[in-house]
């Protein structure tokens, strides 16, 4: 017999409910708008719960290992003509990251915004956006309170609220949301 991890409701029915409304959702059942959230911050919320529950020295080994791999290709490719120099610089700024999480001198929570699984997460958010209304999916406000930025903003003050632990819902501003949206390919 296999467990699966369930995760909790992000929304109460009548907070569910609510969002909908305020957003104009009609195209789909509470129940399937509910799912369609669920599925949507599954993932994030997998990874970032087993990301808490992994051993640190663990991964002080691994970022020792993978820096010192980092520090051989950035010497191999430094001053090769683009896109060679490209990758160089690239590896350097990862280099200086494991830097960091090495000596424990790390605040990642702007960092983590650019992450594929944030990026991942934005993207189902869009998707159920796109299937509930006809208002483009674009950043920035229109002063209406019934644009993108705003449903994301709910919906990652819902999360924060289940999951206290999982503390970039909570870091999440106008900004990062608005940066997010852009950085996703339409």
């Amino acid at each position: 017999m296999v467990n699966q991890f369930i995760l909790n409701k992000l929304f109460s029915a009548q907070d569910l409910s609510r969002l909908m409304e305020t957003f104009g959702f009609k195209r789909m059942s509470e129940d399937e708008f509910e799912a369609a959230l669920q599925r949507a911050f599954s993932d994030y919320i997998l990874l970032s719960l087993s990301e808490l529950g992994a051993e640190a020295e663990d991964h002080r080994r691994l970022y020792l290992e993978a820096q010192f791999h980092l520090q051989k290709s950035m010497k191999l490719l430094e001053g090769l003509p683009h896109p060679a120099g490209k990758m160089a610089y690239r590896i350097s700024t990862m280099n200086d990251t494991l830097d960091k999480l090495i000596e424990g001198r790390s605040d990642f929570s702007a960092e983590r915004a650019t992450r594929f699984v944030e990026k991942n997460l934005v993207r189902q958010l869009r998707d159920i956006w796109i299937a509930n209304t006809s208002t483009p999916f674009h950043a920035g406000s229109d002063n209406s309170g019934r644009n993108p930025r705003d449903f994301l903003l709910c919906c990652f003050s819902a999360a924060g609220d289940q999951y206290p632990e999982l503390t970039w819902f909570k870091l999440v501003d106008a900004v990062v949301v608005d940066q997010l949206i852009k950085s996703i390919k339409r």
